[in-house]
């Protein structure tokens, strides 16, 4: 099974390479590839100097 962002507006899975993430001034995120909404991530790396993003449970 390929990892996968689902859109919390649409509902459309995309594979993460589908959807870059990015971040901006609230925090890290993805736009939807199917409806363009911004989808929120959070890093869940901690202060270990890495990056792991996931989606927010919702």
């Amino acid at each position: 099974m390929r990892p996968m962002w689902t859109c919390r507006t649409c509902g459309l899975s995309m594979i993460f390479r589908a959807a870059q993430p990015e971040v901006d001034e609230d925090g890290p995120y993805f736009l939807c590839v199917g409806c363009g909404a911004r989808n929120a991530l959070v890093n869940i790396a901690g202060h270990l100097g890495k990056t792991v993003l996931k989606q927010p449970e919702e």
